[in-house]
């Protein structure tokens, strides 16, 4: 429906900065340019991001973005906001849970960057309860599993940035696989550094458990709370696993709020 040369994609719920709009669109100055994903702020305008939780997974994710726009162009887009030239955009299934991902994947596909800009930000509450952002993190990695489905190219020679997708996109969903067999193998094998680091491993997840009851106790609860969110997306990848596997459908859940664009 949408006539203009470029096509901006935003979310319900975020609050997007002025200017932020603006800001993208500056970069299509460059004609090697397809697309052009913002920055998603987990917090508030007035306190600034939080360190925490999700807060600080989504800081990690937002580094490895940056490195891939530094080196060519970055594996999807933040969904909260990003635009692309109206030219390359080709017909998606309607059922697409990573909307944010497949469009810009088919925009690298056809020989155009996509590229990062930090200076357009839209900014989102960094907790939705517990119960509502372990259901969004499945739907995530869920998607994961449904574009090797809609999109088998992503995996061969013909997708420019398939070292990109796979390392930044996939191994996540080795990884619950992994840190099971790593906790049966130093239960099994003899000698004390075995027993170190399985002493260790349960550690840890018995101070996922501190963080998932949100209990303030000083400077380890911030620890805690990183434990509790490693264990929660490692969980939700499992989850994500079951739903391809049962061939059941994430589906979308209903938003908190709406709140109005300041563009």
């Amino acid at each position: 429906m949408v006539t203009g040369d470029i096509v901006i994609f935003t979310d319900a719920r975020q609050e997007i900065e002025p200017g932020a709009i603006r800001l993208l669109l500056e970069n299509f100055a460059d004609p090697e340019v397809g697309a052009v994903s913002g920055e998603l702020m987990l917090g508030d305008p007035a306190n600034g991001e939080t360190g925490r939780g999700m807060g600080l997974y989504w800081k990690i994710e937002k580094r490895v973005r940056e490195l891939e726009a530094a080196a060519g162009s970055v594996v999807g887009a933040t969904g909260a906001l990003y635009a692309a030239r109206r030219e390359l955009l080709l017909e998606i299934p309607g059922e697409t849970i990573l909307d944010d991902v497949l469009i810009p994947m088919n925009v690298a596909r056809q020989g155009f960057r996509v590229v990062f800009e930090e200076r357009a930000r839209a900014w989102d509450r960094p907790d939705l309860g517990t119960h509502r952002e372990f259901n969004r993190k499945v739907r995530t990695l869920t998607g994961n599993y449904q574009l090797l489905q809609l999109a088998p190219w992503l995996l061969r020679k013909e997708n420019p940035l398939r070292f990109e997708f796979i390392s930044h996109k996939l191994i996540r969903l080795a990884v619950p696989f992994a840190l099971i067999v790593a906790l049966a193998t130093a239960w099994y094998l003899p000698g004390t550094f075995y027993r170190a680091l399985f002493w260790t491993q349960v550690a840890l997840y018995s101070l996922s458990l501190l963080g998932w009851t949100r209990w303030n106790v000083g400077p380890v609860s911030r620890l805690a709370d990183a434990a509790y969110t490693f264990v929660a997306l490692n969980s939700a990848a499992m989850v994500a696993f079951a739903n391809f596997v049962t061939g059941r459908k994430s589906v979308w859940m209903q938003p908190v709020l709406r709140r109005e664009i300041k563009a």
